[in-house]
């Protein structure tokens, strides 16, 4: 069985119109995403990695986490690699200090920068 891994993702320094193309570039960057793509509706961008492969969508919502982590990272990778590839993403973002990150694993919390798991 495979292990869903989704960051929920915002900026450590929030801002009132979350941009997915500004989030997209940002994060490729760090996460060395090559050919990027706009698919879907409503759109997602989808990128590789060198392990995986990342989906990154806006979901705002008026509550937490959604308020302050408007952006979802959904991630598929080798079966058996999920865990050790989804850690290594969000400290990858967490390492950078521009951005607020939550790590789920099957829709359960296992990390977060800015909030306790224990509170989720």
């Amino acid at each position: 069985m495979s292990t869903d891994v989704t960051l929920l993702v915002g900026t450590a320094e929030p801002d009132d119109a979350p941009s997915l193309a500004r989030f997209a570039r940002e994060v490729a960057g760090v996460l060395d995403l090559e050919d990027l793509e706009w698919v879907g509706d409503p759109k997602r961008v989808l990128g590789d990695g060198k392990d995986f492969r990342a989906w990154l969508g806006l979901r705002p919502d008026d509550e937490e986490p959604g308020l302050s982590h408007p952006f979802c990272v959904d991630v598929a990778t080798g079966k058996g690699a999920e865990v050790e590839v989804g850690r290594r993403l969000f400290q990858e973002l967490a390492d950078t200090g521009r951005f607020r990150v939550v790590l789920f694993l099957d829709w359960e919390c296992d990390r977060s920068t800015h909030f306790s798991c224990q509170d989720w």
